[in-house]
């Protein structure tokens, strides 16, 4: 209970901080209220000043029912207004405020109303008594002819107690008509002394003031305690009766009260300050009107106003959560940014809270699965083979890298195309769910075919049925078949040139020994240059047989961390030695290391170079040039030699070193070690005349 009456004292007090103009307007309003129901009590304003303050106060009150009225309208309108616009929530507004006007508004107005009418008969039956005397009161107290009359009934009073009461042992009211009709020359019209019960113990009126008025028991216990006099104004027909009440004792100290009256004319009074009570009665009446109306527009504007804060209070939380929800459907869930009202324990409040934990967790799974996609679509974008997946309209709703990249090297069409082509309606009829289709397709671009492999499976995502479709180049497949072949066939070749050569190459030593000391010097001539080309040839066919050897029986690089421009300065120091004639320039700046295997790499060099010297004929200029680009080593090596034709640059650059029949197997050992570093090797045209290599290794 006290947890709850806090928390209700700390809403009020964050309202009052929120609207901090309404505690001050609060305490004017209950100022101007007290102001206008004790006006009358005012003694320092005439009646005069009276009239023109109630005056004000009327046209204040008219001021206050108008600026009702506009926030009334405005408030109504603003209202209706958002149900027009917010089209979400229009219905469930329109419902609450209906509901709570009607509930609270509607009887609060008859209440009003009801009780304003019992109010308005209420005066009319009460005016002419009790609320007409206490007006015309308030009104003489505070003139300054009542005090006159006052003063003078004060002063009679006490010479009344001073000349007779406090010198005699016995009042009398003979003494007592005596002193008012002779002393006093009736001047005033009534002397009564009291006993402390309130019995008129002596008395004496004027014919004017037959009807006998006691003392009221207020004011006797007023005099028994406070032992001051007390003055009274009651009504006597047209006439108000002025009376003074003094505390008094007999000479025997018995204790007695006083009563000086003095009757007075209304009509006279009332000419004089030029009012009467129907002015009176009839200021009152509008004053009532006014106020009541004041108080039914007050009432009207606080249930308009109370029930729009409810209202809002309701659906603009739901009006933001059917927003957020929208956005949540859109894959949308930056909700921060949509205005919600403060957080609260109610049910709205663990409404919103528990829609804000959902959607962060709706957003969590979200993120997982995006990267999960991400995940899966980086592997399948790397697979080597191409991957589409087709919905069961044959409509594409994926297609990976791989494929993208199969159809632009090969210069094939568009996917539609491709698809057609496949003729892939009619393979759907062959597809079973448990066993996909396989099928091999040879493709004609220009005068290069393509090899292509395709299986087709029916799969099912999410209860629908789909169609995977893997499409494989099998070029390299036959690249790696016919490369399979040649190296067999290089090995067989090997063997069987290498076997006979060192026979060959003795018999001709042998040969050569035994016959030049026979021979004369022509002869002898001839025998050296005869055995010499045996011999050179013989070398050619040893080195031509070590190329296939070497070339069937390729192994995988033993990388080791070494200096590139050290493994070709050997290779080139030899050359040079060999070749005098050749001119070989080596261009470098740093130092290069990073793993390679050296003893293949060398062989690379030596192809090169060996492959130049042929196209010069041993006489030249060959150029080497070594740098760092991006992670990667480039080594250029260009001659000014015969040059090769576009057809073998072009297919040497594309792969198919296994077609061509114009290049030895030199070229071939090195396009696979280059292949085997995971790096590059292109041939361009060099300018003038010549070729040039261009080999690209990762560094890493």
């Amino acid at each position: 209970m006290i947890l709850n009456l806090l928390k209700v004292i700390k809403k009020i007090i964050s309202f009052l901080k929120n609207y901090k103009f309404l505690l001050p307007l609060l305490i004017l309003t209950i100022l101007f209220v007290w102001v206008e129901f004790n006006i009358s009590k005012f003694a320092f304003l005439n009646t005069f000043q009276k009239k023109f303050l109630i005056f004000i106060m009327i046209q204040i009150n008219l001021i206050f029912i108008l600026i009702l009225l506009y926030f009334i309208f405005r408030y109504l309108f603003k209202i209706f207004l958002e149900i027009k616009v917010k089209k979400v929530s229009k219905s469930l507004k329109f419902k609450l405020f209906g509901t709570y006007l009607i509930s609270i508004i509607f009887p609060s107005l008859i209440l009003i109303i009801g009780s304003a009418f019992f109010l308005k008969k209420s005066v009319d039956y009460w005016f002419k008594g009790f609320l007409r005397e206490k007006f015309i009161t308030n009104i003489m107290k505070t003139e300054g002819y009542y005090k006159d009359i006052e003063q003078e009934l004060m002063q009679k009073g006490q010479e009344i107690i001073k000349d007779y009461i406090s010198k005699t042992k016995h009042i009398k009211g003979k003494d007592l008509r005596w002193i008012r009709k002779i002393k006093y020359l009736a001047t005033i019209d009534s002397i009564v002394v009291y006993t402390y019960t309130g019995k008129a113990y002596k008395k004496t009126y004027s014919s004017e003031a037959r009807h006998l008025i006691g003392i009221p028991p207020s004011i006797l216990e007023k005099i028994k305690i406070e032992q001051m006099p007390v003055s009274q104004i009651s009504l006597i027909g047209s006439k108000a009766f002025i009376r003074v009440f003094i505390p008094t004792h007999d000479k025997k100290g018995i204790p007695y009260i006083l009563s000086v009256g003095k009757l007075i004319d209304l009509s006279d009074f009332f000419s004089a300050k030029n009012v009467s009570p129907e002015d009176i009665y009839k200021i009152f009446n509008v004053f009532l009107l006014i106020s009541i109306s004041l108080i039914l527009l007050l009432v009207i504007f606080i249930g308009v106003w109370v029930g729009s804060k409810i209202a809002r209070n309701l659906t603009e939380p739901l009006q933001n959560l059917i927003v957020a929800t929208q956005k949540i459907s859109q894959k949308d869930y930056a909700i921060e940014n949509i205005s919600t009202l403060p957080a609260s324990e109610d049910e709205i409040g663990t409404l919103i809270k528990s829609f804000k934990e959902m959607v962060e967790r709706i957003k969590l799974y979200e993120e997982e699965m995006q990267k999960y996609t991400q995940y899966l679509k980086s592997i399948l974008d790397h697979l080597p083979v191409g991957v589409l997946l087709l919905n069961k309209n044959l409509k594409i709703d994926y297609i990976n890298e791989s494929f993208k990249k199969l159809l632009e090297e090969n210069q094939l069409l568009n996917t539609e195309t491709f698809l057609n082509l496949l003729n892939i309606a009619s393979l759907i009829d062959h597809v079973d769910s448990k066993k996909p289709f396989y099928k091999t397709y040879t493709l004609s671009k220009g005068s290069k075919e393509i090899v292509i492999g395709i299986t087709l499976s029916e799969i099912f995502l999410f209860k629908e049925k789909a169609y995977l479709l893997i499409i494989e180049n099998l070029e390299e497949k036959e690249k790696l078949k016919k490369l399979s072949i040649w190296k067999e066939v290089a090995t067989k070749i090997a063997h069987e040139i290498k076997n006979p050569l060192t026979p060959i190459k003795l018999s001709i030593q042998r040969l050569r020994k035994k016959l030049q000391n026979n021979l004369d010097e022509d002869q002898k001539k001839i025998l050296f240059k005869t055995t010499e080309m045996v011999e050179k040839y013989v070398e050619e066919l040893r080195k031509l047989a070590t190329d296939f050897y070497y070339f069937s029986k390729t192994p995988l690089p033993e990388l080791k961390k070494s200096s590139l421009i050290e493994n070709i300065k050997e290779v080139i120091n030899l050359y040079e030695f060999a070749y005098p004639d050749l001119k070989i320039e080596f261009k470098h700046k740093n130092e290069i290391i990073f793993n390679f295997d050296p003893f293949q790499l060398k062989r690379v060099w030596i192809n090169l170079l060996d492959n130049s010297i042929k196209a010069m004929e041993g006489n030249g200029k060959i150029e080497v040039e070594v740098y760092e680009n991006k992670g990667n080593v480039n080594v250029i090596f260009s001659d000014n030699g015969s040059g090769l034709s576009d057809e073998i640059i072009e297919k040497f650059n594309s792969g198919e070193i296994l077609d061509l029949k114009e290049i030895g197997t030199g070229l071939i050992m090195v396009y696979s070690v280059i292949k085997l570093h995971k790096g590059d090797i292109k041939i361009e045209k060099n300018i003038p005349k010549g070729t040039k290599f261009i080999i690209t290794l990762p560094k890493t």
